[in-house]
């Protein structure tokens, strides 16, 4: 009977303690004593202090973590619309880099077309430019002729007028005929004007600083001074120029770079005149000029060092403006 007590009592304080966590400590008075009466007097202590003391030490900190928890939440909730908004500022950039891109692509296409039209445009232009100074080349050498014949026929004159015989009397004796002839003397050109003599020509240079000597303001150059572009008719003259050059050269200048009246054709590499004296080419380009490329490549001109180390001679357009021209005088 006694055992039977002890399982019941430990049942019961298991269930109760298994429900609400409170645990029993119990012990029986008198129980031998009392078994007529069907009573058991139980002294019980509840140990759930203790336990239910812990579980408030426990509260603030779940509290705490709720808290936290739910702050954690807001701030991935704000991130994912602050990623969403980037993500949307991101496709609009993109759609706005893709409408540059097609707008750049059509500015670029654009941009070859007017290239390829000022192209043709130059093109056309150069051609009309080498035409001009092939005109006024034609115009020039035609005057040339013209002066050349009309000094021909003044010569022819003065020869028909010494042979011509003519006859004075004086008291009817009939004197002894006399001839005389006229003599045409070309006028001396200034020192100036003659720096360099070669022959029967006279030689100079005019340098100008900045380079602004295109081959139409070089001709203007010289007949300004009753001169002719010059030309190089031979190595010995070529190498006489060349010194007087150097001699004749600015302070300052490290080389110089000289129209001539020599003309090349960059097709056919024909030279006029033809007994012209031509050397090419120096230690750093590659000259004549040839082909379609440089068709307008048509005036040659001298390129001095005055460091005496090379001189050569090279074909350019006449537009292009050099800083000279040499210029002759026959006498």
């Amino acid at each position: 009977m006694k055992i039977s007590i002890v399982l019941i009592l430990n049942y019961v304080i298991t269930t109760s303690w298994c429900q609400d966590k409170t645990v029993f400590h119990c012990s029986d008075k008198r129980i031998d004593e009392n078994l007529h009466d069907k009573e058991f007097p139980i002294t019980c202590k509840s140990m759930n202090a203790t336990e239910s003391s812990n579980t408030g030490n426990w509260l603030p900190v779940v509290t705490q973590n709720s808290l936290e928890i739910r702050e954690n939440r807001n701030k991935i909730a704000k991130q994912t619309n602050e990623m969403k908004d980037f993500r949307d500022r991101t496709l609009q950039q993109s759609r706005q880099i893709d409408n540059l891109l097609e707008e750049n692509k059509e500015q670029n296409s654009e941009i070859r077309d007017l290239r390829k039209e000022s192209r043709e445009l130059r093109n056309k232009l150069v051609l009309q430019s080498a035409e001009i100074v092939d005109l006024k080349k034609s115009r020039e050498e035609q005057s040339r002729e013209i002066g050349e014949l009309k000094n021909a026929m003044g010569r022819i004159k003065e020869k028909f007028s010494a042979t011509e015989k003519p006859q004075q009397v004086q008291s009817g004796n009939q004197q002894r005929p006399t001839t005389t002839t006229k003599t045409t003397l070309k006028p001396t050109p200034s020192p100036e004007n003659c720096k360099l003599k070669i022959e029967n020509m006279c030689y100079f240079a005019v340098i100008h600083d900045p380079w602004d000597v295109d081959y139409d303001k070089a001709v203007d150059i010289c007949k300004k001074r009753n001169a002719d572009v010059g030309l190089i008719r031979d190595e010995e003259s070529f190498n006489a120029i060349m010194n007087y050059l150097v001699k004749y050269t600015p302070m300052g200048f490290r080389g110089m770079i000289i129209w001539t009246r020599i003309r090349f054709d960059p097709m056919t590499r024909d030279v006029t005149p033809a007994d012209s004296f031509i050397k090419w080419s120096s230690p750093f380009d590659s000259f004549p000029r040839i082909g379609i490329k440089n068709k307008d490549r048509t005036n040659v001109y001298l390129h001095v060092d005055s460091k005496l180390i090379w001189h050569s001679m090279g074909n350019a357009s006449p537009t292009l403006k050099l800083n000279g021209v040499i210029c002759e005088i026959q006498i």
